[in-house]
């Protein structure tokens, strides 16, 4: 009996310990006042992206509050769609865990969280792996990306896709070694479609676990 209780309390651990962890990743449900406060949707400086903000919008899906991207027909076959977190501080070396609930429902999605660092040369034309400085964060360049499997596409429920990676200490950019300073989260919905079609995300989570 002894035995079957300390298997039954091995077991819960790791979960307890996940649970007891801070999530970095700032209005992770879309429950804030502004349901997409803190979030980034509009990428003026992106070519493929300029108009992604109005594909964007607060939702609710099968009673949770989620994002929604709905893509008009025409977007999701060739340049797709997207949002993506704040920038969080990043610990160079350590360890994360990576979480996000998807129902893809007509398309496909891709997920990754990204390392980003201070842009040495930010007179350089943003994109996709440059982006601008804002008022909480300077120029930065992407230094690091790590993929999470793909959500099951055409889904009509509620999935949740995960991994583990863990940081480089240093990266080098420009030929020059430096520290990852900033993490996000992005999801990009997609499909070899031409028509209309529509994918929902909640719960985006970043755990530190060591």
């Amino acid at each position: 009996m002894i035995s079957r209780i300390l298997l039954v309390l091995l077991a819960a651990f790791p979960l307890c310990r996940l649970e007891g962890q801070t999530n970095l990743i700032p209005n992770p449900g879309f429950q804030a006042q502004q349901p997409l406060e803190s979030w980034r949707i509009a990428f003026p400086y992106e070519g493929w992206y300029v108009a992604n903000a109005g594909y964007v919008h607060a939702a609710a899906q099968a009673g949770r509050p989620c994002v929604l991207l709905d893509l008009p027909a025409g977007i999701a076959g060739n340049q797709g769609g997207k949002i993506e977190s704040a920038f969080v501080p990043a610990t160079p070396g350590a360890t994360y865990r990576v979480e996000i609930d998807c129902m893809t429902f007509d398309l496909s999605a891709k997920l990754h969280a990204e390392a980003w660092t201070h842009d040495p040369a930010p007179t350089g034309k943003p994109d996709k792996f440059r982006v601008p400085a804002a008022a909480d964060h300077p120029a930065l360049v992407m230094c690091y990306r790590a993929q999470l499997p793909d959500p099951p596409g055409h889904s009509k429920k509620w999935d949740t896709v995960s991994r583990e990676f863990t940081l480089p200490d240093t990266v080098t950019v420009a030929g020059e070694d430096q520290k990852p300073e900033y993490l996000s989260l992005k999801a990009v919905v997609y499909e070899a479609t031409m028509s209309a079609g529509k994918s929902y995300f909640t719960n985006f989570r970043l755990y530190k676990t060591n």
